[in-house]
């Protein structure tokens, strides 16, 4: 055993070994050719845009790159890539192994070490050839139409297996001529196996010839795949980390800002061609493998609209590799870009970290730019620049809702711990005033050190920014920061997750920082504090929509629950999609603004899953889901008979009942 190894090149000439070097140079030598044209593809874009952090590189490239974070799941598609994965990385690294024994100043290619390298090589090659069959088997009878598909797929898994299979013949054949004792035999578990049953009865030269063919066979197709992995989808395997590591790091919720010097010196607006997206959003271009997983998420592409967030990235790709040509129009139409909700669920789930929604939102800022908005989102647009809010109302009715509450304000309570943020909706919709109100009782209730701005608050940006309009943002941003600052305001909480995630992840980009709760967080802190009631009792069944920008984008899904009391509610009804999975009620991204068809409404689609839970009251922690989900109940049968309440009203309804039931106890 201690001596058990085998000779690398046995049965092969010294010439061939030569022929196999020139061979295997060559077709690295193609391949980095195609990838020289790649990265000057990628060149062509706008400098800089790369995360330039080692230790952002070594984290990411950890968690999605080897350990396959997202992919991980329960489904056919993951678990062949999981098979095909594992089995490519550690033949990839036993071959180099290999190659460093036999070439390097020490060969430690024998003993115990060289019977566990063929044990492993063995196990991860069957893993390997399964995960080719199951995607065979999957792209001929299980292929959903997400899924990308062409001729140079069957190629591919073609040459993968035929990979595979060759390599375990080599071995047989080797063990065959080399006649090798069965107790080292067996740690080649499947070339013994395939030693003793098909290749049973050969003699040592006829074993020996077929070696020698079946090696060059293998040597060839090694020489091909290195060749022609940068013309199919396998490209991703160098592109994919590489995206992986290189995309920069921002919270998700944040949009890259534009430089005002920037555009008065080059007079771009956005993108309106391929080469004025940066060199990394090139390059994610390529790392797309088209798995179809974020079109699988999207809503837009559920409803029925014109954008599939995979055809983005594989259209403005093609356009690319033509060299250029136009991108608005004819490679990416105005309704495709206007269809997005910006609810990140693309980005969400991505194995690779593109980045879906940035690459929209620079478009949109082009034809915003262009003056190619127009009806209901343009005059909302038109309307944040003169009355400061999307809604047209004057901003000296900010403080209607709260009519009758005696609502402290910064000027009556100039020393307030929490600034609480109303934001447009609950300061003008007639619906989500409600929403403020009881946000605004239940702080008082509580005892809680509050103010409002008033008359002071204005739009945060966030539809602008959305849309398209980053001047209006920034002029919103600006101006508000300042406020903030006037005022020392270093507590916020708000019940808008749209207006949390502006002033938490992007108002730190125009110097605001602070520290930034949606009311759902504090309001959980006061019932684990004791300062509020949790009159949970069970009740009607309830269930729960997650805003996009709170559960998705900002990581926040058990403040929500514990608000509405389902960790101790038996009558809790979870919908299939939720927390981080939770699907758009399709406001975001300023669609709020926008007339679409009833057909293609995507609060139609989270009706019907609220209403399938069976639940009798849908809670949600979102001015803008609240009306959406009250329309889209209203135009789904069953829905009727469901309530639509923000948590903070579930929550002081059930302060009041409490008061009823001490009442009725004394």
């Amino acid at each position: 055993m201690n001596n058990a190894t085998r000779e690398v090149f046995g049965n092969i000439a010294p010439w061939m070994q030569w022929v196999f070097f020139i061979m295997i140079a060559a077709s690295f030598g193609v391949l980095g050719w195609q990838l020289f044209a790649h990265l000057r593809s990628w060149r062509r874009g706008q400098g800089g845009g790369y995360e330039r952090s080692p230790r952002v590189w070594i984290q990411r490239l950890t968690v999605y790159g080897l350990a396959q974070k997202r992919v991980h799941k329960k489904s056919l598609g993951a678990l062949l890539h999981l098979l095909l994965f594992s089995g490519f990385l550690v033949l990839t690294i036993g071959t180099t192994l290999l190659g460093i024994a036999h070439d390097g100043p020490y060969n430690f290619h024998h003993g115990w070490y060289y019977l566990f390298y063929e044990l492993t090589m063995d196990v991860f090659g069957v893993a390997f050839c399964i995960g080719c069959l199951m995607a065979m088997y999957r792209r001929a009878f299980r292929r959903k139409p997400s899924l990308g598909h062409n001729w140079s797929d069957w190629y591919l898994l073609g040459l993968l297996l035929a990979l595979g299979v060759t390599g375990f013949v080599v071995e047989a054949l080797r063990m065959q001529y080399t006649q090798v004792q069965p107790e080292l035999a067996h740690w080649s578990v499947v070339g013994w196996l395939m030693d003793v049953t098909i290749f049973r009865g050969l003699n040592i030269g006829t074993a020996r010839t077929f070696h020698l063919w079946s090696w060059w066979l293998h040597t060839i197709l090694v020489a091909l795949l290195f060749a022609t992995l940068p013309v199919n989808r396998f490209l991703h395997i160098i592109t994919g980390p590489l995206n992986i590591a290189l995309r920069p790091e921002r919270p998700m919720g944040a949009l890259v800002p534009l430089s005002m010097e920037t555009v008065e010196q080059t007079g771009l607006i956005g993108v309106s061609e391929i080469n004025q997206f940066t060199q990394q959003q090139l390059l994610s271009l390529d790392a797309c493998m088209e798995c179809g997983r974020c079109e699988d998420a999207c809503p837009a592409t559920a409803a029925g609209k014109p954008l599939s967030p995979k055809a983005v990235v594989t259209d403005v790709r093609a356009l690319m590799a033509r060299g250029g040509g136009h991108l608005h129009g004819e490679t990416i139409k105005a309704e495709t870009l206007w269809s997005c909700t910006m609810c990140q669920a693309c980005v969400q789930e991505c194995p690779v970290l593109i980045g879906h929604v940035d690459l929209i939102s620079d478009m949109r800022r082009h034809l915003v730019g262009e003056g190619q908005l127009s009806g209901p989102p343009a005059r909302a647009l038109q309307q944040i620049g003169n009355q400061s809010n999307p809604y047209g109302r004057p901003n000296s009715e900010r403080l209607a809702w709260a009519e009758g509450l005696e609502v402290p304000t910064v000027e009556t309570n100039p020393d307030f711990e929490y600034l609480f943020w109303v934001g447009c909706a609950a300061s003008f919709d007639p619906r989500a005033q409600k929403v403020a109100r009881a946000t605004a009782q239940l702080l008082k209730e509580a005892g809680v050190n509050f103010a409002v701005l008033g008359k002071e608050e204005t739009c945060s940006g966030d539809p602008a920014r959305r849309i398209g309009d980053e001047f209006l943002f920034q002029e919103r941003a600006q101006t508000n920061v300042e406020t903030l600052s006037r005022r020392k305001v270093k507590k916020i909480v708000t019940p808008c997750p749209h207006c949390h995630n502006t002033l938490k992840n992007e108002y730190p980009q125009f110097g605001g920082e602070y520290e930034v709760q949606h009311h759902s967080t504090l309001l959980a802190e006061l019932l684990g504090e004791g300062r509020l009631k949790d009159g949970t009792t069970g009740g009607e069944p309830i269930t729960l929509h997650d805003p996009c920008y709170l559960a998705r984008v900002n990581n926040e899904v058990e403040a929500t629950r514990a608000v509405i009391g389902a960790p101790n509610n038996d009558n809790y009804r979870e919908m299939p999609r939720h927390g981080k999975k939770t699907f758009c009620c399709g406001a975001g991204g300023g669609r709020m603004w926008f007339e679409e068809p009833p057909a293609q409404r995507v609060s139609n689609l989270r009706a019907e899953e609220a209403i399938a839970t069976g639940a009798e009251t849908l809670a949600t922690g979102c001015p803008f889901c609240l009306n959406m989900m009250t329309d889209g109940m209203a135009n789904t049968a069953g829905g009727e008979a469901v309530k639509v309440l923000d948590i903070a009203e579930l929550l002081l309804s059930r302060q009041g009942q409490l008061v009823e039931r001490s009442r009725e106890t004394v």
